[in-house]
């Protein structure tokens, strides 16, 4: 695949020095953006580590403050970024070639140097970086100034889509190897720079004149704010003080859309499940954790917490129009109460348990659902204790294993069956991993999907992967949920994508977006 596109080849500069080069200044190009666009978002940001997921929020500003190899197009295709072309010469390698001019925001160049040291950094395990068990086993080898070869040792049809993801971030060598804080500061060769950052509380992007897609980014500047409130973040789209929010309270989705002064774009592919610390007793035998899935009223939790934009799960979360969705697992995880009693007595905790709810307590929905499962838990006589924390002591407790269950939405991260090593492979930074988690069967059908490339094939096996999952639950999955955007009517240029890549959306289309 090939895409050409020219670049504005600025160096030396950031967008915030209002210095001069070849007769045009910084504040002239700015001069020519239009305007700030003014983002509420829900979770508090306070690490923009690229390499290390921290939430939707930290997916918006990582994807347009860095940019990976290759990225998604508001179509969902994989398009060029830094890498201007690849070929695969066989299943196990991808080889790319780099565009010329490519710059940081700090002026200096990027090479394949920088695209070997990025790539380094995600499978050193010291970094903690989400997408280390996709690349532990690669080689990564510089082939020229202008070409990188990423090489598995097994062939792997999902490796192209994870270098897509924002977590696959080119960083600076030289500017990582100074001793820069790279968990508050940003030198990325994304659309945008960062011009202030105050963690948890707000983050002002400045358009990058260097940026290597013509025409981008539209904005002069995104002033994002960091509102945890749903009713403050709703009140200031509202009143003129955001022009953008994201997860629209879904208690909201319908009264917003009905108002003529804002759109509400709304889709699919997030879900909400309940995460067990799955090595930590009880949680540690699969019984357990089945009998609390059986126990758990969906179609309430849809209903109660989503409005009527939710739909219950009552299987795996691999979505009905996915190519490997499996219809004869449908059903396999609904409401019945004897079923969880019985599993419950057989693991021995027939006269009951108690255990303590990790719940993020920014979003309605978390509170509203962790309610009705402690209702619900009550029933099977599981005592659960709620406990609300912030964003980022949910995520530190879930880094540190520091938790009996906590409840998480996420999406399947991939247009890919394998997505579902992001989460439960043995070497996922972002929940495996620091718990120890590792079950031999699922472990070997992933490694063994992840290597076919017939699609059937694939099918066949990601099925015997799923029924594993049912069958150990190390996860209960809840609810589709539609996750939703909503702006006023002088945004032009958004895009809201569903599926996998729901949450990277406004990533996606902040480049693109104008402001009339």
């Amino acid at each position: 695949m090939e895409m050409t596109r020219r670049s504005f080849a600025l160096t030396g500069l950031t967008a915030l020095t209002g210095l001069a080069l070849g007769g045009t200044s910084l504040s002239a190009f700015a001069a020519g953006k239009a305007g700030t666009l003014r983002y509420g978002t829900v979770t508090e940001v306070t690490n923009i580590d690229p390499h290390i997921y921290a939430g939707n929020s930290w997916k918006v500003l990582i994807g347009v403050l860095y940019s990976p190899l290759v990225t998604f197009d508001t179509k969902g295709e994989i398009v060029p970024a830094v890498a201007e072309s690849w070929e695969q010469p066989d299943a196990a390698t991808i080889v790319f070639r780099l565009r010329e001019g490519v710059t940081f925001h700090d002026g200096s160049a990027l090479t394949a140097d920088d695209v070997v040291f990025s790539l380094e950094r995600i499978r050193d395990e010291a970094t903690g970086a989400t997408l280390r068990g996709y690349l532990v086993d690669c080689t990564i080898a510089k082939v020229d100034e202008r070409t990188v070869e990423v090489k598995k040792s097994e062939p792997d049809a999902s490796l192209l889509s994870v270098l897509a993801l924002p977590e696959a971030a080119m960083v600076s060598k030289a500017w990582v190897e100074s001793g820069v804080n790279i968990k508050s500061q940003a030198n990325g060769t994304g659309p945008f720079t960062l011009a202030e950052y105050e963690s948890g509380v707000r983050a002002r992007l400045a358009a990058n004149p260097s940026y290597f897609v013509e025409g981008e980014p539209k904005l002069k500047a995104v002033d994002f704010r960091m509102i945890k409130s749903d009713d403050a973040r709703v009140s200031a789209l509202r009143s003129g003080q955001l022009d953008m929010i994201d997860f629209v309270p879904w208690k909201d989705i319908d009264m917003l859309a009905r108002m003529p002064n804002f759109e509400v774009d709304s889709a699919s592919g997030a879900f909400m499940s309940v995460w067990f610390n799955a090595t930590r007793a009880p949680f540690d035998d699969p019984r357990v954790r089945r009998a609390m899935a059986f126990a758990v009223d969906r179609e309430a939790i849809s209903r109660a917490a989503f409005f009527g934009h939710g739909t219950p799960i009552f299987s795996v979360p691999t979505p009905p129009d996915s190519p490997y969705f499996n219809a004869d697992l449908k059903g396999t995880v609904s409401l019945d109460i004897e079923k969880a009693k019985a599993l419950l007595a057989e693991a021995g905790h027939g006269e009951g348990l108690d255990m303590e709810l990790i719940v993020y307590q920014g979003l309605g929905i978390y509170t509203t659902t962790a309610q009705i499962l402690q209702a619900n838990l009550k029933e099977i006589g599981v005592n659960v204790s709620i406990r609300l924390v912030e964003w980022s002591d949910l995520v530190s407790r879930k880094n540190g294993a520091d938790y009996d269950a906590m409840i998480y939405g996420v999406s399947m991260k991939l247009n890919d069956p394998d997505a579902y090593s992001y989460y439960l492979g043995s070497e996922s930074a972002y929940w495996a991993k620091p718990i120890g988690y590792r079950d031999e069967t699922l472990e070997a059908l992933l490694d063994e999907g992840r290597q076919l490339t017939d699609q059937g094939a694939r099918k066949a096996v990601y099925a015997k992967a799923e029924e594993r999952i049912l069958e150990t639950m190390p996860w209960i999955f809840i609810n589709y949920r539609e996750q939703a955007q909503a702006y006023t009517r002088k945004v032009k240029g958004y895009v809201h994508l569903g599926g996998a890549l729901s949450e990277a959306a406004p990533a996606i289309s902040l480049p693109k977006i104008a402001l009339d």
